[in-house]
């Protein structure tokens, strides 16, 4: 196995034991070789492994998953952090057990597409990673497309072929279904290349919305970002449409691309030279939710972001 190599495994379990028979053997393997372990998964699973480590728990970092990256861009961003805090490393071993209880179906599905996202993301990081599913608690459809995500399955010590497995793209975008059409009220504004009174425009618009406080600084320059940022750009403006909705404001950043974006794009943290990309990373660092649909007309980002009532409250989470 290629020291660079992202792994990337699944791991069914139906009892705390078939955990176990994956995560002890898994967690010694890297304390032997001196790879750092990394488990983030739920508070009685950190038990069970400390338990079962005994005086070897100490070697290993740990997280509850519910704070590892509370949406699919900061947790990729937990993982790129943390195979970048051991650069003299080989190899990482990480066990990564997402949240899924209380998801939305739209939520679902943007866990399930940065799953199957992250074997392009982290290709060439050196991670092995193993993302248990506990078959107990998780609706079937979600147990059954861990199948379609990950390359290989495991099953205790034994690893297998994931017969199901589809290429990222082509799974990413078959869970793509078309954005909802905007509302007859959206206030649509042209950019014409002056990212100052676009961002004045987006606030003002987005007070009415709601939105207010911190958010709203930032959800304006993420907005400049994405009109300046993205590549791509053919003769046509750019243009921004701005609408409310039951505890959230919807942006669309209509781009007239000449060339579909990558579905990954704005997944990879930035470095300290500016790459295509960036300015979708930070619109995902602070929106809930952001959606890209390239087509022959041009590629349409939708951000949704939740106004500061919802924030306050903790919504979006």
């Amino acid at each position: 196995m290629n020291g660079s190599t992202f792994v990337h495994q699944g791991c069914v379990y139906s009892s705390d034991d078939d955990f176990l028979r994956m995560a002890v053997p898994f967690i010694d393997e890297g304390l032997r070789r001196e790879e750092p372990v990394l488990v983030t998964t739920t508070p009685v699973n950190l038990s069970l492994v400390q338990t079962a480590l005994g005086r070897h728990a100490r070697n290993v970092d740990y997280a509850e998953s519910a704070f590892f990256g509370r949406r699919p861009p900061q947790r990729v961003a937990a993982f790129t952090g943390y195979r970048h805090r051991h650069p003299g490393a080989a190899r990482v071993r990480i066990i990564a057990e997402p949240v899924w209880a209380g998801r939305s179906a739209r939520q679902v599905e943007a866990w399930e597409c940065m799953d199957s996202a992250l074997n392009a993301v982290l290709a060439g990081t050196g991670i092995h990673m193993v993302c248990p599913y506990d078959a107990r608690t998780l609706e079937p459809e979600i147990v059954g497309n861990a199948l379609r995500t990950h390359p290989h399955m495991v099953d205790g010590t034994e690893v297998a072929a994931s017969p199901g497995y589809t290429e990222p793209v082509a799974f990413v975008r078959g869970r793509a279904a078309p954005l909802a059409a905007r509302p007859d009220d959206a206030v649509t504004v042209a950019f014409t290349g002056d990212l100052g009174r676009m961002r004045h425009t987006v606030v003002l618009e987005t007070v009415l919305l709601g939105l207010a406080g911190e958010r709203l600084m930032i959800f304006a320059a993420a907005v400049g970002e994405l009109l300046t940022g993205v590549p791509g750009a053919g003769g046509r403006r750019p243009s921004v449409a701005l609408w409310g909705r039951p505890g959230e404001v919807v942006c669309d950043v209509d781009l007239p691309a000449t060339a579909s974006l990558d579905p990954f794009i704005g997944l990879h943290p930035p470095l300290l030279d500016p790459r295509p990309g960036d300015g979708i990373w930070l619109a995902r660092q602070i929106c809930d939710h952001l959606d890209v649909r390239s087509g022959p007309g041009g590629t349409t980002i939708r951000l949704h972001t939740p106004t500061l009532r919802d924030t306050e409250a903790g919504a979006g989470a």
